[in-house]
């Protein structure tokens, strides 16, 4: 059978979530004023955790809210508001989501892997456990180099008996984050800004992503016994891996490891590009994933939701994108593979309906307008016989048919009878 998948012309995209370290004050509040379904989801979260999220993102103080157990969840909260209003809005059906540590969580909740409300629930814990390590002396610092072979032999040199130190997040080419014991991570920086390497301290409750981490992955691979997981709805790029989940029945264990072992977020966005997705979204509090992608691949755009501008922008991009529903019918029916060789039957059932299609579309052209809902179900119509002369099996006309739907910006707009 000949997928229509192969087929599509619409561009691939992806969207992005941000993790801890991109909470401010305010978060989500613009959103909420002009979404209901946004202030909904903020009141779900704060039932479900018994605490006001909306109080604590816009009114609280920066230092009540970058702990841990409260930025998680009000990050990951942000970030799935902001991902129902866009779908929404638009209609856009991402191909693939990656998010960046605790944004992988996000990533799951938005494909439907876990429910919102124990999402929320989740990452609570997730930052309950991460804060019981605050009081190891260890240390994060982002090291500004292309040169990662020199930070891993020199993570592997101060690594001894009494400490250790590691890479513990790739995020850019240019930019990869070491963590530890405080005095290991001393020692790998200051061997390398004898080399001129600049290095630059994190702000952070604890040295995130790194062995140190371990009884935080224990106490939370205990606490992911209590959720159930379902099989992502859309591809989801796992942190450990940089590859998407294959089910869900290894969504717990890669959560557990993703506590102790480096962020592959280079190898992640390589995937993207590999898959060629030609410009990503990104969900939730600022734009730093936006950042990170721009020093990988300048050739991907990326909008970031939640800066000012950008959604205007994104939408202008997404429709300007979008296939004229009549023509997109059209190039469907042109590019099905045929098995109907009776003459009669193929003039009747596939170029007359055909013409049809053609005429429709030149009218619709020469009054400069878009095609009525009414046009749109009579093209889809001519689409479905055309289809079913032609013999094309049910599996492929539902992906057909979905692509018209998405490639017509059309998705959440316009519901087909068949």
């Amino acid at each position: 059978m000949q997928s229509c998948r192969l087929l599509r012309i619409m561009k691939k995209k992806a969207f992005l979530f941000p993790g801890q370290g991109s909470q401010y004050v305010g978060m989500g509040k613009t959103l909420c004023q002009a979404s209901q379904t946004a202030s909904e989801l903020f009141d779900q979260a704060s039932d479900a955790l018994h605490l006001d999220l909306k109080k604590l993102c816009w009114d609280g103080d920066i230092a009540t809210l970058t702990l841990s157990k409260n930025a998680q969840p009000a990050i990951l909260t942000t970030s799935y508001a902001m991902y129902r209003v866009l779908t929404q809005e638009l209609g856009l059906r991402p191909d693939f989501l990656a998010g960046h540590s605790l944004g992988e969580l996000s990533a799951l909740t938005c494909a439907g892997a876990i429910k919102f409300e124990d999402a929320v629930r989740l990452v609570q814990k997730r930052g309950e456990f991460m804060s019981l390590q605050q009081g190891t002396d260890g240390a994060m610092f982002a090291v500004m180099t292309r040169e990662i072979d020199q930070i891993r032999d020199l993570c592997e040199q101060e690594t001894d008996a009494d400490g250790i130190v590691s890479i513990s997040n790739y995020n850019s080419n240019v930019q990869t984050v070491i963590s530890g014991h405080r005095a290991n991570v001393q020692r790998v920086v200051d061997a390398l800004e004898q080399r001129e390497i600049k290095c630059r301290e994190l702000n952070v409750s604890a040295p995130f992503h790194c062995a140190l981490m371990e009884p935080a992955a224990n106490r939370l691979e205990q606490e992911l016994k209590n959720y159930c997981f379902s099989a992502p709805k859309i591809p989801v790029l796992s942190n450990v891996t940089a590859m998407p989940y294959a089910s869900a029945q290894e969504i717990a264990s890669l959560l557990v490891q993703q506590v102790t072992k480096p962020v592959r977020w280079v190898e992640s966005m390589k995937y993207l590009r590999r898959a060629n997705v030609e410009y990503c979204v990104e969900l939730g509090p600022g734009h730093v994933l936006q950042s990170l992608m721009k020093r990988n691949y300048a050739e991907i755009k990326v909008f970031a939701y939640d800066e000012a501008g950008d959604p205007d922008k994104l939408k202008a991009f997404v429709e300007a994108s979008y296939i004229p529903f009549l023509s997109r019918c059209m190039g469907l029916a042109v590019s099905a593979r045929n098995t109907c060789y009776d003459n009669d039957l193929y003039q009747q059932g596939v170029i007359t309906p055909y013409n049809r299609l053609r005429t429709m579309q030149d009218a619709v052209e020469a009054d400069g307008r878009k095609a009525t809902e009414q046009e749109m179900l009579d093209g889809a119509q001519l689409l479905k016989t055309i289809l079913d002369t032609k013999g094309c099996p049910a599996a492929e006309q539902a992906e057909r048919f979905a692509d018209l739907l998405s490639d017509s910006g059309m998705e959440q707009k316009l519901v087909l009878p068949f």
